[in-house]
């Protein structure tokens, strides 16, 4: 027998090829995707349709962004310039910029006990936390007295905990800490050194766990933010380096290197994928770090990813709410030409099919039958291949209100 089962791609209402050669992070909010690219000292604003609406030039070495809880205002670190800028997100134009320190050159952002706080280059060979009182017309800003990190560590805050703020080391094995920022001044809180050389991280929107990706596992990990005890993993594959997490607590998780998937969808409090995503499609190109962004509401999903022709890709996936739906298939290795193939197939899910159903089925992308699904999900088709050769036959589920489309691929020799 032979047996192949090929990853759908990911829907998207559109690939959108952006006018940057870098990628840093990728953020969403009600209206816009944000694509930071320190190449082109940029950063890249589209609406939720991919079309690019303006192209903010001017800005060192962008990289970390923050959003206010109004979504009136994106801060973007600016290494180069030793500076964080401030970017009004309806005109789209810088509207003050705030020095940070001669060769602090920030790097993360996160909003938190109403301060912006950035990760920076403390000296040489360590990273510190720095903070901004950015509701203040002259911002007052505040250095690490006592750097703890190896490098510039990554951040991440969520307004359902306003007094704490996570930071995890992104090239050491400095582990990672909770600070209660409520005083004004970060006083830690929680730690664990089980935590090394994160690519990104999350806070949960009930502001009661932090889910990180770091490449040297091969599972994302959720932690208590009160003492930072493990409490889950998301076996997720090589090698974890986004996450973003939606307002109803479904989580998603890039990877950038899993084969089939680039990113696993969880629904709140489960550990097994209800969808799986692929953007890469064939190895020429992957998810970037950072890569992932909810929309505010839930019904979008935006990947980011970079082709080895060096375009940036942004993805638009549409129907991320929906389960994936599974076909396998199976038939005989070869047979000699003249004799019936008899392929043999199963759709699965993790959410109930409805009780008819149907999958289209191609031999070398010819419509050659239609066969139904019985309630287990099997089904079972015949052909007499024409020629000899290798026909490769294709069963294919257009997908339904609960489930997104699905194919199946299985090839067979044809001996004379």
């Amino acid at each position: 027998m032979t047996l192949f089962v090929s990853p759908s791609p990911a829907q998207a209402a559109d690939s959108i090829v952006l006018p940057v050669v870098s990628h840093w992070q990728t953020l969403a909010d009600s209206h816009h995707v944000y694509v930071s690219s320190p190449g082109d000292n940029a950063v890249v604003a589209t609406d939720h349709n991919g079309q690019v609406i303006k192209v903010v030039e001017g800005l060192d070495g962008a990289r970390g962004m923050g959003l206010t809880a109004d979504e009136a205002t994106l801060y973007v670190a600016l290494p180069e310039a030793d500076a964080i800028a401030e970017i009004d997100t309806r005109t789209l134009t810088e509207v003050r910029r705030i020095p940070t320190g001669t060769d602090t050159e920030p790097e993360n952002l996160a909003l938190s006990g109403g301060k912006l706080y950035f990760s920076y280059q403390a000296t040489p060979f360590s990273g510190g936390i720095g903070s901004i009182s950015i509701a203040e017309a002259n911002p007052i800003v505040g250095l690490d007295n006592d750097p703890q990190w190896y490098s510039k560590p990554r951040l991440a805050s969520s307004p359902a905990a306003p007094d704490r703020l996570v930071a995890a080391d992104s090239e050491g094995s400095l582990g990672m800490r909770v600070y209660d920022v409520g005083s004004g001044t970060a006083q830690e809180i929680a730690y664990t050194e089980e935590v090394g050389s994160v690519e990104d991280l999350a806070v949960t929107p009930d502001g009661g766990s932090v889910i990180t990706a770091r490449g040297g596992t091969y599972y994302h990990q959720q932690w208590r933010l009160s003492d930072l005890t493990e409490e889950a993993q998301y076996d997720t594959g090589p090698y974890p380096n986004a996450v973003a997490i939606a307002p109803d607590g479904t989580v998603a998780a890039g990877v950038s290197a899993s084969g089939e998937w680039d990113i696993y969808v969880y629904r709140r409090g489960e550990t097994t994928p209800f969808r799986t995503i692929a953007v890469s499609r064939g190895g020429s190109m992957e998810l970037v770090r950072r890569g992932v962004a909810w929309a505010p509401d839930g019904t979008k999903l935006f990947g980011t990813r970079f082709t080895h022709a060096g375009e940036v890709i942004l993805d638009i996936i549409t129907d991320v709410r929906k389960a994936n739906s599974n076909i396998t298939l199976t038939a005989p290795a070869a047979l000699p030409l003249g004799e019936s193939v008899t392929v043999h197939g199963k759709l699965t899910s993790l959410v109930p099919f409805p009780k008819s159903k149907v999958v289209t089925i191609t031999r070398n992308d010819e419509q050659i039958a239609t066969a139904k699904v019985k309630a287990d999900g099997t089904f079972t088709f015949t052909d007499i291949p024409p020629l000899a050769g290798y026909p490769t036959y294709i069963a294919t589920y257009a997908g339904d209100a609960d489930h997104a489309s699905g194919t199946g691929t299985v090839q067979v020799e044809i001996t004379d």
